[in-house]
């Protein structure tokens, strides 16, 4: 069992142990990723809540720019992953993504299927919120300012290379959801 509300840590080793909680500091940031081929894009930002019609004007401003810039070779090869989260699901985000992306959209009721609830097959999900995670928060960031910087810079910090891993562990990960008969096996991992 978990509350949230009372966390107690008691030290055998350090009776003095204290874990500092900065309960009086809260800030509420979205942030938008894109991997493509060897890179993970600079991130998007946005506060509040994500609507519908919030999501289609993030995706109309920051695909179109996007797709426009891209070699039409690389276009027909790039895939659109959206997923589950209301907003990703609504008709005109899905009528501008089959306009903009020539049908390359993949996840719920895209034209690629995609397994809902899908983190462990997810790139985003197994590699990059956690590798973000942990160079934002190795220290409490003092600023809601800080704290969009350190998500710039873990972005800045994903290498080709370390994205050449993530593809290899895709393939990897595709096949152990093959022999799991379609469910969950990170725990295997």
């Amino acid at each position: 069992m978990f509350n949230r509300q009372n966390i107690h840590t008691w030290s055998l080793d350090n009776p003095r142990y204290a874990v500092e909680v900065r309960h009086q500091l809260y800030w509420s940031i979205n942030v938008w990723c894109r991997i493509f081929n060897d890179r993970l894009i600079e991130p998007g930002f946005y506060e509040g809540t994500l609507t519908g019609q919030r999501y289609l004007e993030l995706m109309q401003d920051v695909i179109t720019n996007f797709v426009e810039n891209l070699p039409l070779h690389q276009l027909s090869n790039a895939g659109f992953q959206l997923g589950g989260f209301p907003p990703h699901k609504i008709s005109s985000v899905k009528q501008y993504l089959m306009e903009t992306s020539q049908n390359q959209d993949i996840g719920y009721d895209g034209f690629v299927e995609w397994p809902p609830r899908s983190p462990d097959l997810t790139p985003l999900d197994f590699f990059s919120w956690g590798h973000i995670k942990r160079q934002v928060y190795a220290t409490p960031p003092q600023t809601l300012q800080d704290l969009r910087r350190r998500i710039t810079d873990a972005c800045t910090s994903v290498t080709p290379a370390m994205l050449h891993n993530v593809q290899r562990e895709i393939q990897s990960r595709v096949q152990m959801c093959i022999v799991a008969n379609g469910e969950h096996f990170e725990q295997y991992k």
